[in-house]
């Protein structure tokens, strides 16, 4: 729109011959981005046209796209955590079960570390989520580039919870773009469940970044385990659209209702 004044990326594939618009992976949201505050109409206007060249779509928009027409989307869940404040402030916003956790953890020692081996940490997520999701091989090999080139402009930041033994326990991977570090990649072992890892991780992130100009974005999640999990730092909800919409040939539509 306007030379740029608004932008909508379209990731699409093409399938039987039909052209249709999906979610990348490792990619939370999409939609319009824009440099002013889009009102719904204008919105609506993008979602109109992509509805001329794709038949089929489902994919993401941003929580700045919130105003399109209810019957078109469903909102999903992300949370969001200022860091702005210091430690100590945000550690009494916890709620208390996190804090009980936390006293809990200390007896086993836990280390918190940063890393520069993204890679281990994202076969790591491979082999525990992998099957859940529905990512190909390409799909972490390009996204292995992206960590690559982002370590090296320090916009990547990946941080694990070991125990004394040297035992891997969970793991992070952070993706910063100067305003916000995304929760990218987040994974703990068996043995990590046990001692309650990832609450040591998180708070060490929270620990070391607090008073930094980042929101942490969460990236989620509708899943009511993990959900549980976020809402125990008392984050902010800051919910985004979902798009779906199916004008395929009748009997290409049944398989993809």
């Amino acid at each position: 729109m306007d030379d740029y004044k608004a932008v909508m990326p379209l990731p699409w594939k093409r399938k039987w011959g039909i052209h249709y618009l999906y979610q990348p992976a490792f990619i939370q949201q999409g939609g319009i981005f824009s440099v002013e505050m889009l009102d719904r109409e204008t919105i609506n206007s993008f979602i109109v046209l992509i509805k001329h060249h794709f038949r089929f779509a489902e994919l993401t928009l941003n929580y700045g796209n919130v105003s399109i027409l209810p019957g078109l989307l469903k909102l999903r869940t992300n949370y969001i955590l200022s860091l702005q404040r210091n430690y100590e402030e945000l550690y009494k916003n916890y709620l208390p079960s996190f804090t009980k956790s936390l006293r809990r953890i200390r007896k086993f020692g836990l280390i918190y570390e940063k890393s520069e081996k993204y890679k281990n940490i994202i076969a790591l997520y491979k082999k525990q989520y992998g099957q859940k999701l529905p990512f190909v091989a390409g799909d972490y090999k390009h996204f292995e580039k992206i960590c690559s080139f982002l370590l090296t402009k320090k916009m990547l930041h990946a941080r694990i919870a070991y125990n004394g033994d040297k035992k891997l326990l969970a793991a992070v991977i952070l993706l910063c773009d100067g305003k916000r570090l995304y929760n990218i990649i987040s994974c703990i072992t068996e043995e990590g469940k046990k001692v309650e890892a990832n609450y040591f991780l998180y708070d060490g992130i929270i620990r070391e970044f607090a008073g930094a100009p980042y929101l942490l974005d969460l990236e989620g999640s509708d899943v009511k385990g993990i959900a549980g999990f976020y809402k125990k730092f008392n984050p902010e909800l800051q919910p985004y659209p979902f798009i779906k919409f199916n004008n395929l040939p009748p009997i290409i539509k049944l398989l993809k209702k």
